[in-house]
């Protein structure tokens, strides 16, 4: 059975003041489009999936471990599994990019 949509008809969930999210997932991957506000600041955290983050437009300073490296549209990166992350928005831009993880993270249902 195929399984097919169109990120725009997704519906967009708030995952916190000034980011939210749609959301495509299959069994054991899982993309997830995000719109971030310039004025947002995501928390550091990290999960035990496996994420790759390409960024749309916008650009942010992207914290991983105790690295930070500067990103903008076309970028990508990947945050193995347990790895604290966290972007900054770094312009007046709206940031959107697709992560895409494995396995799926439940708590994005």
């Amino acid at each position: 059975m195929i399984k097919m949509a169109n990120f725009k008809q997704i519906a967009e969930k708030t995952a916190r003041e000034g980011v939210t999210r749609r959301v495509f997932s299959g069994e054991n991957s899982m993309m997830v489009l995000n719109t971030i506000q310039a004025f947002a600041q995501p928390a550091l955290h990290q999960h035990p999936h496996e994420q790759i983050t390409y960024i749309l437009q916008g650009e942010c300073d992207f914290t991983m471990g105790d690295e930070v490296i500067k990103m903008k549209a076309g970028d990508v990166v990947l945050v193995p599994p347990d790895m604290p992350h966290t972007l900054k928005p770094t312009s007046d831009e709206t940031i959107i990019n697709f992560d895409v993880f494995s396995p799926i993270r439940e708590d994005y249902l």
